[in-house]
């Protein structure tokens, strides 16, 4: 006896970035410590922040960027900026695809969010892995309220 999966049929269309993505971005520039980057995060109360040069979007910086430098110098976070830490390969993504096509950039780079910017690279919002589950939740979940039910933080927001 053969058993042949069968893909559900889709009830809803799959949603945008731009309609899962949240924001306004907090940014930090290139050319500021990540002391101060830190310090902007923790008051806004985020996990990742856009780093800007001129308006325009250079790189994103998450928690775990700086908790990589502090674990290997503390100091390092009053005498690296912002721009030491980024990557080689931005982490961007258009408002304009698809949650899939968003979700497959941020599994091929690895990462937990991805920073949304227009056709100029000004960033426009921040697309986290906690948007695309909500996302996977809302089209195939049960109904129920599941926001941040049994959080660690419950008075933090996702990013």
């Amino acid at each position: 006896m053969s058993t042949t999966h069968v893909r559900p049929v889709r009830a809803t269309p799959v949603p945008m970035v731009r309609e899962v993505m949240h924001g306004p971005v907090v940014a930090v520039a290139g050319q500021d410590t990540l002391w101060q980057a830190m310090d902007r995060m923790l008051t806004a109360h985020l996990r990742h922040m856009a780093v800007v040069d001129e308006g325009r979007a250079v790189g994103l910086l998450g928690d775990r960027d700086l908790a990589s430098v502090w674990a290997l110098d503390p100091l390092g976070l009053k005498h690296r900026t912002a721009r030491d830490v980024l990557g080689t390969e931005p982490r961007f993504v258009a408002p304009d695809i698809d949650v899939i096509s968003a979700s497959k950039r941020l599994l091929g780079a690895g990462a937990d969010a991805l920073l949304v910017v227009d056709e100029t690279d000004r960033p426009v919002g921040v697309l986290t892995d906690h948007d695309l589950l909500k996302v996977l939740v809302d089209l195939y979940g049960d109904g129920d309220d599941h926001r941040q039910q049994g959080s660690r933080h419950p008075n933090m927001p996702p990013d």
